[in-house]
């Protein structure tokens, strides 16, 4: 598959009003979206997996179609790839006040210190479940090379992976785990143009980095954007199934070039700087 791609910053002061001039010209609301992408680097040059992985996130749990697209994806040149999970806002941890630390006005109130808070989480609490996490996998290649062309275009594939750990099933291809991160934002669909209006967010820098995916989410609210001027990036993607079709690629590059001209008074839709979305690993 191809993916086709323009994209545009947008400051914080203008996100508001975007949203609404997109809701409008899509005639749809956004639908908010929260993903956490994992990010893995080949160690070693992937060979053809055939054989079981191990244990229970055993890949067998895939189709037979997700697992040979993954094998097509992972056997090739040394690459980042990521692993993205779709998540929600009561799956972070809760931003209230610890239920061991009650505060002055509770002592105040005559509560005995020596009897268990009344603020604990309710007994209908969500509580992330990070063995019941979805994920799929995202392969993303470095753009083609293409002098004077208003478009991004690249190979890419996805495919579903086993819930909850990922980790060993990803060792086993090659790869090992290096960071994480949260995108947040809405999600805009306008005939065959799919809209991302949305920010990167970093878990907060106090905490040590771990060496493995996180087992639990921090309060959505200490999570800080990458920009430090709390700007989005709006992206206009296309996926074309068959990318050796040239009328196909012709036809969704004008569609992406009409919707910079709706948009051109409000952003500036433009392609991305090729090795700015290199993924190859070095």
């Amino acid at each position: 598959m191809h993916e086709l791609l323009l994209f545009a910053s947008v400051p914080v002061h203008q996100h508001h009003g975007l949203l609404q001039q997109l809701a409008g010209l899509t005639a749809m609301q956004p639908r908010h979206a929260l993903e956490r992408r994992l990010i893995f680097k080949a160690f070693r040059k992937p060979g053809l997996i055939t054989g079981r992985v191990g244990g229970s996130q055993d890949l067998q749990q895939a189709s037979a179609g997700d697992l040979q697209r993954v094998n097509k994806m992972l056997n090739g040149g040394m690459f980042y790839t990521q692993v993205v999970g779709p998540v929600s806002e009561k799956d972070f941890a809760p931003a209230s006040k610890s239920a061991s630390a009650p505060d002055a006005d509770t002592k105040m109130a005559g509560m005995d210190e020596s009897k268990p808070s009344v603020l604990t989480q309710p007994d209908n609490a969500h509580v992330y479940d990070y063995d019941q996490q979805a994920w799929k996998l995202e392969f993303r290649d470095i753009p083609e090379a293409a002098t004077r062309s208003a478009i991004t275009t690249r190979v890419m594939a996805s495919a579903a992976l086993p819930r909850g750990d990922i980790e060993p099933s990803m060792n086993a291809w090659g790869y090992g785990f290096v960071t994480e991160y949260l995108v947040e934002g809405d999600v805009f669909i306008h005939n065959d143009i799919v809209i991302f209006l949305h920010r990167v967010l970093h878990y907060p820098t106090g905490e040590k980095e771990p060496r493995e995916p996180r087992r639990n989410l921090p309060a959505l609210k200490k999570m800080a954007p990458l920009e430090k001027t709390g700007s989005y990036v709006l992206q206009a993607s296309i996926t074309v199934q068959d990318g050796s079709n040239q009328e196909t690629m012709k036809t969704a590059s004008q569609h992406l070039l009409g919707l910079r001209e709706q948009l051109k008074s409000a952003v500036r839709l433009e392609p991305a700087d090729r090795l700015s979305l290199d993924t190859r690993a070095k």
